[in-house]
């Protein structure tokens, strides 16, 4: 699982100056594409799609999920007014899923990926760590019944990786990379180290 920053998928520039937000935010909003997953492709056509024919400044959302290819893709970014969740624009982030779950199955490995990612957003200071599906403020059904019915799991995974682990046993220690809440997996943590790193 990577983040992928905006030029790392060709990302258009905004037609207008980016609006920054105070953080961390009061919201983390989940959408889904309601489309395909074609990964960065399929961003791009996103983006596309909003900044021609809707006509906004950039990509609505504040990042984008790739469960085909397990990788975040930057949108607006966080501390960024988006497009994506009106009324809420300016105190919540939201990240929208490729796919479209109110039709097709959710693959397991999503729950890991989003907890993960919401565990991050609290820990960096961006705002909560969990989830509120698209639809509980506005009159869509977004995110898909789907990716709804495992909210709850999402949300208390992401609560989990917040409780602090002991360190393992030096017998125990292996290769593997082991995340700041103490649990391995192969995240490439110095991309979202860059991330925070970057100048607003």
């Amino acid at each position: 699982m990577e983040l992928v920053a905006r030029s790392g998928w060709g990302a258009r520039p905004p037609k207008q100056t980016a609006v920054r937000i105070a953080e961390p935010v009061r919201h983390l909003f989940l959408h889904h594409s309601a489309g395909s997953d074609g990964g960065p492709e399929q961003v791009r056509r996103i983006q596309q799609f909003h900044q021609d024919t809707r006509g906004w400044s950039d990509v609505a959302y504040s990042v984008l999920y790739s469960p085909q290819h397990r990788t975040f893709f930057e949108g607006r970014g966080l501390g960024v007014s988006g497009a994506h969740t009106k009324g809420y624009n300016r105190t919540g982030h939201a990240v929208c899923v490729l796919g479209n779950y109110e039709l097709e199955p959710l693959p397991v490995h999503v729950i890991e990926d989003l907890a993960m990612f919401a565990a991050w957003h609290k820990s960096a200071g961006h705002g909560p760590a969990v989830y509120t599906p698209h639809r509980e403020v506005g009159a869509t059904s977004c995110p898909g019944r789907n990716l709804v019915a495992v909210l709850d799991v999402i949300n208390g995974a992401a609560g989990d990786r917040l409780d602090p682990l002991p360190d393992p046993e030096p017998d125990d220690a292996d290769d593997d990379e082991v995340d700041p809440f103490g649990r391995r997996h192969d995240v490439d943590w110095a991309a979202w180290e860059r991330y925070l790193e970057r100048p607003s």
